[in-house]
């Protein structure tokens, strides 16, 4: 959960690409390209990214269509 102040609660999720410390909770486990190609092309080490990123219909992938 996000919070700026009371009763904002919203959702947000970061892909670490670099080894730290943080409490996992999801994995891509489809379309790491993508992720590598967003990385290449929009990440930065400041505090805003190069481009706009807008990820849309991006689905949900059936736990029977995992490859693990």
């Amino acid at each position: 959960m996000a919070n700026t102040r009371p009763d904002s609660n919203g959702s947000q999720f970061f892909i670490i690409l670099v080894e730290l410390h943080h409490v996992v909770f999801g994995k891509v486990i489809q379309g790491m390209d993508y992720v590598f190609a967003i990385e290449g092309g929009a990440g930065t080490y400041s505090d805003k990214p190069r481009k706009k990123v807008v990820i849309a219909d991006s689905g949900e992938i059936p736990k029977d269509k995992w490859d693990e």
